[in-house]
């Protein structure tokens, strides 16, 4: 079996397309010289080309990655980059993937260049070259996520429990919720997903790192031919302790679990402004109309650490964090403060005690948290299309109702 990238001029010429670091590469190529002159160790690197690559056998969790004894012993502290040169041997058959569906090349090597970002950031938390996100870029190779301008996508299902409302005469005015390229934005409520127990201030409980104050409660949800009932969630997150009723001749379900959403995801690096993110919102409106026209979704999902609610009371209103985030319906989830903190501060600073405070988020982070402040992550959903971008119409419209 002729694998491509241990070939030195060919993962010489790959490693350079994805931007690969000059040193990471020169470290994978290393290892592609001692694997093609161990016979065993070959074996073992065909043996997972093999399940990876030519059969789609990723792994897609952590502790899928087993480490086989032999690379191990022969690699040492080398061998997660033995694995990740297996990942980058399927580059070809992933590039064939995207000349068979006719997708520009172009797009191929923005999604790619993940590989570098995710290096870098191994290299700067250890100080050496490694690989740890295995279980994240099975989804690029596999050509389940596409990078599109700034922005990240897939076609995932929405897998929590809050039920969507939208209200029937802005479903027929828009043609329904998650209809591509309108402008129109359906006026939607979230209910609680009652298997989520709340906090007294109607976040979920466990979010945050504080000792919760008070009792959980469990919010109800009953469903009758007339109507729901249950507790509607504010788009900042949190749920209300009075339960309301919406009748059928006014409300549809227009998402549950289950359903098709756009999975965006933030990649690091680069400008983060309003139009950069409206313009990659096109791209993927459009891109998934042509390519996957059999999978149309129903909303737009991101859970991400720029949706910590506290950011909007941390950072000015004009921030390109905040302003992402007011685009979004957020609401419970037991977040934590480590999300924000892993990307923010880094692995390298484990601990507020010497965390460096050279840029605003990170002084304004560490001054809330002194100040006995929370921090925790939230997942959000959209309803509206690119064309409405900017409007942050959740929140607004909440924000203008009356006290």
């Amino acid at each position: 079996m002729d694998i491509e990238l241990l070939q030195h001029d060919r993962l010489m010429e790959w490693g350079r397309r994805i931007n690969l670091p000059e040193g990471a590469l020169e470290a994978l190529a290393e290892i592609a010289r001692q694997t093609a002159d161990e016979p065993a160790l070959l074996n073992v690197f065909r043996a997972a080309y093999e399940q990876t690559a030519l059969r789609g056998e990723w792994y897609r969790e952590p502790e899928d990655l087993h480490i086989d004894p032999l690379a191990a012993e022969r690699l040492g502290q080398r061998v997660s980059l033995f694995y990740l040169l297996v990942y980058l041997a399927a580059l070809p058959c992933a590039e064939q993937m995207y000349r068979r569906r006719g997708i520009d090349t172009a797009i191929f090597d923005a999604t790619m260049i993940d590989f570098r970002l995710w290096l870098l950031d191994a290299y700067e938390a250890h100080g050496e070259w490694r690989f740890e996100q295995f279980h994240w870029l099975w989804h690029h190779l596999s050509g389940e996520l596409f990078r599109l301008g700034r922005l990240q996508f897939r076609i995932g299902e929405f897998e929590d429990g809050v039920t969507v409302l939208g209200r029937k005469q802005a479903a027929a005015g828009d043609g329904g919720a998650g209809r591509r390229g309108n402008q129109a934005v359906p006026e939607v409520v979230l209910l609680a997903d009652p298997e989520v127990p709340l906090r007294e201030d109607g976040y979920a409980h466990g979010a945050g790192d504080l000792p919760p104050a008070g009792e959980p409660w469990r919010p109800v949800l009953e469903a009758g031919p007339d109507g729901w009932l249950g507790h509607v969630i504010s788009p900042f997150g949190k749920a209300q302790r009075q339960p309301a009723f919406f009748p059928t001749a006014e409300w549809e379900v227009i998402l549950r679990r289950g359903d098709p959403v756009l999975d965006m995801h933030i990649p690091r690096g680069g400008g983060f402004s309003p139009e950069a993110c409206r313009d990659s919102l096109t791209r993927a409106f459009e891109f998934f109309a042509r390519f996957e026209p059999e999978r149309p979704f129903k909303a737009a999902y991101c859970h991400t650490w720029f949706f910590s609610p506290q950011l909007q009371q941390i950072l000015p209103p004009e921030s390109n964090i905040v302003s992402f985030q007011r685009e979004f319906y957020l609401y419970p989830y037991a977040g934590k403060l480590a999300f924000l903190w892993a990307y923010v501060f880094g692995q390298k600073y484990p601990t507020p005690a010497g965390a460096p405070r050279d840029t605003r988020l990170r002084r304004s982070a560490l001054e809330w948290l002194e100040n006995g402040g929370e921090i925790f992550d939230l997942p959000g959903l959209m309803f509206h299309g690119p064309e409405a971008w900017g409007q942050q119409p959740y929140m607004r419209r909440w924000e203008r109702q009356p006290a």
